[in-house]
């Protein structure tokens, strides 16, 4: 079959065009450092690409989620040693009034300093952070507790719990609830201790070295669970480190450039489109013969 000077310059044309076509995406992958940059080039790994960075935008998430609940944690944590604290040195002061020797003059001292106490346990446990109840459940914008017409305190947040998801089929609680029978004895022991000490109450002296202690165990047992929650989530969140490690590597080697192999496409682009501009240049050469003949 005869091959016209046309189809000649057609097909060089072609071949012309698909070399500029390597040498333009050879050049915009050496100045993205990716192998590609829309989906028609490269449309499965292009779907790799978007399916793992999905997945890093979920771990990144949850990693926030976690990190948040860490912090808020860590503050309940730090209230619950106040109240622990506080607890401690009534203890101590219980000891020291349920001598028969002290007089109702140094009870009454004692009492004021219970009630200092007393309120820094309530001002611990309506602790805010970031705005946000700590103890109040899902209801962060309670006051967790208040006091009623008898001046005893009344827990008034949410019996829900704040959680975090782990993944999509495991959550895990991220809060502390004032209803748990810790701030309750707590409250209950300080304010029975207050009022033995107005009113000269031995007994009462005495009975409040007890309740103090089992308030106070109440307290440490609580803050040692918020410790394990802690630990839990900095071992999920450590895990999710390494997950996002992982995922940013494969990333990187999936759509990482070759820039060597690329360079030498570039090359070999260059070789072809000399040749191709040559045979272009003999064609119209041949043709301006013909044409003067």
């Amino acid at each position: 079959m005869r091959v016209t000077q046309n189809q000649m310059y057609d097909n060089l044309t072609v071949g012309i065009n698909k070399q500029l076509k390597i040498k333009n995406d050879a050049n915009a992958a050496i100045s993205s450092g990716t192998r590609f940059q829309r989906p028609a080039q490269a449309g499965l790994d292009y779907k790799i690409s978007l399916d793992l960075r999905h997945t890093q935008s979920q771990i990144k998430g949850n990693v926030e989620a976690l990190s948040i609940a860490d912090s808020r944690l860590s503050a309940s944590q730090t209230m619950l040693n106040d109240i622990s604290n506080a607890l401690t040195r009534a203890q101590t002061l219980a000891v020291q009034q349920s001598s028969a020797q002290n007089s109702a003059g140094e009870q009454l001292t004692a009492a004021v300093e219970v009630r200092h106490l007393l309120d820094q346990v309530a001002n611990s446990a309506n602790q805010t952070w970031m705005g946000e109840a700590l103890f109040a459940g899902t209801d962060t914008s309670a006051t967790a507790f208040v006091q009623d017409a008898t001046g005893a305190y009344q827990y008034q947040g949410s019996n829900q719990d704040r959680t975090a998801a782990i993944n999509t089929n495991q959550s895990i609680n991220t809060n502390v609830r004032g209803d748990e029978a810790a701030f309750t004895n707590a409250f209950t022991a300080l304010q029975s201790f207050i009022t033995a000490l107005e009113t000269g109450d031995r007994q009462g002296i005495t009975d409040a070295i007890g309740n103090l202690t089992t308030a106070t165990n109440d307290v440490i047992d609580l803050t040692s669970r918020v410790g394990g929650q802690i630990s839990a989530i900095q071992s999920y969140k450590a895990s999710y480190d390494d997950m996002s490690f992982a995922i940013d590597k494969r990333l990187s080697e999936h759509e990482s450039a070759d820039v060597a192999k690329l360079v030498v496409d570039m090359q070999m682009a260059d070789t072809a489109l000399q040749a191709s501009y040559s045979q272009i240049a003999n064609l119209k050469n041949m043709s301006l013969i013909n044409y003067l003949r």
